[in-house]
Formats: C-alpha cells, sequence, structure tokens
C-alpha cells in the first residue's frame, strides 16, 4: 500500500512525502524532495518496530544544509577529480563543491536538491528527474525514473533508468544513512562486502586507476566483522578520511542482480543483505556527521559514525580513467540498474 502522507509548501513549491507499507508492518517514506528516504521502519528481534535510517527531524529541514541524508544522488554520484572530463574530444567544466573538484553532481543542478515528479503505479512509487542539457556542467538533456517497491518479503527496491538525447556520463544512488541498533553509532555493527580490492585514492579521495588488495588490511570486509574493529588503524588513507570513504570493487560472477554483502546489529537483531547490479559500493561510515549542526531525529547531536552508507555505483572519476568500468550514457541507449535491500532478524 502506498499513500500520501504529508505535504509542505518550500520556496514556493509543494513537496510530498509518500509512505510505503507492506503486510508485515514495515514503512518507507519517499520525500520528493531529492527523492530521499526519510524513514525505514522494521522490527527487532522482540517485534518492536524502530526507524533505522539517520536523519532530519522533519522533512522541511532537508532544506538545511545537511550530508546528503537519503537523498537520491545524480547526475554524477560520488567525486570527478578536478570539476572536469572529456568525452568525445569535447571537455566538460562541472560545479567544484568538493575543494577543486565535484562530488554528487556539484552544486545547483545536484538530484538530491530537486523535487522530483511522483506517482503510484501499481504497488510502486515512481519518481522523475529531468535534467537539462549543461545542468551543472553535464551534457544531454537527461531523464531518470527511479521506481521505488516495497514486498511482503520486506525488500526495498531500487530500480533505476535514465535516457539521454547526447552521449554523457552518468551515475546514480542513494545516500541513505543506516544505523540498525540503540547505540549511537554503528562501530558494533558486523559487516560484510564481496570485495577483494578497493580503488586506491589521493590525498582528496580522487581514484586515479591504481586499486589495493584488501587482503591482511583494515580494508578487508570479505569475512565479517564489526566496523569498529579496524576502523582506527594506523594508515594513511584512513586516516585521511576519518574512517571508510571508499570504492569498493565488488566481486561479481555475472550481469544481474547480485548479493554482495549485509549489516547486522547483534543487540536488535536487525540484519539487512544488500544486492545491486552494479559494479562497485562506497563504503561510508559518516566520519564527518558529527559537525552536523542541523535538526536530527535523536534529541542529542549525531556523533561520527552515527551510521553507515553502502551506496552502490559506478567508480568514482571514472571519465577521467579509461581503465575503470564506462560510465558513459550513449543517446539512445538506456541505462538500467538496480539496488535492493532486504530486512530480516534473527
Amino acid at each position: 500500500m502506498i499513500t500520501k502522507t504529508y505535504s509542505f509548501t518550500k520556496e514556493g513549491k509543494i513537496n510530498d512525502v509518500y509512505t510505503l507499507k507492506n503486510a508485515q508492518g514495515v514503512e518507507v517514506d519517499i520525500l520528493t524532495y531529492g527523492a530521499r528516504i526519510l524513514r525505514v521502519f522494521v522490527p527487532d528481534k522482540k517485534g518492536k518496530f524502530a526507524d533505522i535510517i539517520v536523519g532530519c527531524k522533519k522533512p522541511e529541514d532537508y532544506y538545511e544544509p545537511n550530508p546528503c541524508f537519503g537523498g537520491t544522488v545524480g547526475r554524477f554520484a560520488n567525486r570527478i577529480g578536478g570539476a572536469s572530463f572529456v568525452l568525445n574530444g569535447e571537455r566538460y567544466i562541472l560545479e567544484q563543491n568538493d575543494g577543486k573538484n565535484c562530488l554528487h553532481g556539484g552544486k545547483t543542478a545536484a538530484f538530491a536538491t530537486q523535487i522530483w515528479q511522483a506517482e503510484i503505479v501499481k504497488d510502486s512509487l515512481v519518481l522523475t528527474q529531468f535534467s537539462p542539457d549543461g545542468a551543472g556542467g553535464f551534457p544531454g538533456n537527461l531523464t531518470l525514473t527511479l521506481t521505488v517497491t516495497l514486498s511482503d518479503e520486506n525488500e526495498l527496491r531500487l530500480d533505476y533508468q535514465a535516457t539521454t538525447d547526447k552521449d554523457t556520463v552518468c551515475n546514480f544512488t542513494n545516500h541513505a544513512y543506516f544505523n540498525l541498533g540503540y547505540q549511537p553509532t554503528v562501530l558494533s555493527h558486523e559487516l560484510s562486502i564481496a570485495a577483494s580490492k578497493i580503488t586506491k585514492v589521493d590525498d582528496e579521495l580522487i581514484p586515479h586507476g591504481e586499486y589495493i588488495d584488501v587482503t591482511g588490511t583494515p580494508y578487508d570486509f570479505r569475512h565479517a566483522k564489526p566496523i569498529g574493529q579496524d576502523i582506527f588503524a594506523n594508515e594513511p588513507m584512513l586516516r585521511k578520511a576519518n574512517g571508510y570513504d571508499f570504492n569498493y570493487c565488488l566481486d561479481r560472477v555475472g550481469k544481474g542482480l547480485e548479493h554482495f554483502g549485509y549489516v547486522y546489529d547483534q543487540e536488535s537483531g536487525r540484519r539487512m543483505d544488500c544486492y545491486t547490479t552494479l559494479p562497485a559500493v562506497q563504503l561510508y561510515t559518516a566520519c564527518k556527521t558529527g559537525s552536523f549542526a542541523g535538526r536530527g531525529k535523536k534529541r542529542a547531536p549525531y556523533e561520527n559514525y552515527c551510521a553507515l552508507c553502502l551506496e552502490t555505483q559506478g567508480y568514482p572519476n571514472s571519465p577521467n580513467v579509461p581503465t575503470f568500468p564506462s560510465c558513459v550514457l550513449k543517446a539512445g541507449e538506456t541505462y538500467r540498474e538496480i539496488t535492493a535491500y532486504r530486512f530480516s532478524v534473527k
């Protein structure tokens, strides 16, 4: 069941919140501003329901500066070094919003700060965003459709489909911040990611084509371990990022929707299994969320490591690294990718 449960006007424009609810009592709230996941309401091992999404207290608060809580990110998720790239012999200049780099689509045209069109289609919420040629510096008139479905098996599925009338680069993800338990941080959460390498980054967290084999390093999550086990290890990239903020190259076996990992909180019993068709996932452990001065859901301010994000994606800076999997979408072709999260208890 999907219903419009709240509306408000901001800057003269109407924003809506839709609630998806399944037969198990699980609920998911989506805000049309940024196509944001506001709330995921699931039970713990005692059957007590709670919201496992870290974010702002009220839907209106997402207009205030925040670390992209729950937003659908585009046109290009993650970082593009130097805020520029060359495609078909032409250089495109993007907006700098992460030092001299472009992060999550830049400033003025980033999808997480736009109001999306929404309609209920059967058992899904379909959200659409149109980005005109030149928006944020990106070429092509691009349309992205995000179909959000909550199944009775407690699976939240995100289907992305995009088209363009001019060759462009694109990379979409969702930036939901998850905390499955009762504690103010996720350092005790158990995490598994099926990835034997990550992309090596420079001091600005930009990859340039090199990889790190995770074997014997703090980056290895192939065998599940607590997030906090190695997060404070004396390792240069970890220190620079103040935690995990790295692109994990998934050990895929095919081209379809594949399970790539899980998160488990022993205290609450909640588990989240993760699936995607994409080649990578950015693990972000809310390394700088302690600086968030806005109004959070909790009375106490958020701490660093209050949540984790598993941002399924193409490789960051891929428009500037020919050896990375291509994020080019050609005119007349269709981008189709899926990410899903399945919630359970044990």
